[in-house]
């Protein structure tokens, strides 16, 4: 990469070469060097200028897969379906998935899991705030708990699922995910479709190759 490079273009580059080999080699087998040799004459300063370590560059790239969207961007005609559709999105995206379960050890870590748990609740809660709320105003959510509910959304797939995949057996993610199922079918919000139960197991096998 020639000197003189806008630094966000450069500091996006390292992203998208340093995603690329976590998905395709996994994080632990991706070495600072792979990433420079794929960067076509880029140094290894250049890179600990934009990031601390192999780990600062595994954390944003995956924080940047999660940037908050407007209300506008959601997919639905409800509020139900807006959310229903979000959890599928995410399952569906199975390289992000791969990366984050090739480092599912150090994505379990004490300081990323309390980053990510102030991140969640500073942006992604208020956005499934304000779609929680839209279903309770077209009638495709009974709840009196908009806030609680999103809280309660965002606890259970990024922290107590997504945290765990790595270490979970089939069975014990059926469990957890039938659980979680008819929890929400009793508040009176049934996020789990069959399509997203049918996802979410093709997900796991494909992580477990």
């Amino acid at each position: 990469m020639a000197r003189g490079a806008n630094p966000e273009q450069t500091r996006q580059k390292i992203l998208d070469v340093a995603g690329e080999l976590f998905w395709e080699k996994g994080y632990d087998n991706t070495s600072i060097q792979d990433i420079i040799d794929g960067l076509g004459g880029l140094t290894k300063g250049v890179i600990y200028h934009h990031f601390k370590s192999k780990f600062d560059i595994l954390q944003t790239v995956i924080e940047s897969s999660y940037e908050p969207t407007n209300l506008s961007d959601w997919r639905g005609d409800t509020g139900l379906e807006k959310l229903q559709n979000s959890l599928l999105d995410a399952i569906k995206n199975f390289p992000l998935q791969k990366i984050g379960y090739s480092a599912g050890i150090t994505l379990r870590s004490p300081r990323l899991l309390g980053e990510q748990y102030l991140d969640m609740f500073q942006y992604a809660v208020p956005e499934l705030q304000k779609v929680v709320e839209e279903g309770i105003a077209d009638g495709s959510i009974k709840t009196e708990y908009p806030e609680e509910v999103a809280d309660l959304i965002v606890l259970t797939f990024n922290t107590w699922i997504g945290f765990q995949v790595s270490v979970l057996s089939e069975e014990q993610l059926r469990r957890k995910i039938s659980f979680i199922k008819s929890t929400f079918d009793g508040l009176g919000i049934p996020l789990i479709t069959n399509e997203l139960l049918n996802m979410s197991f093709k997900l796991f096998t494909y992580l477990k190759k």
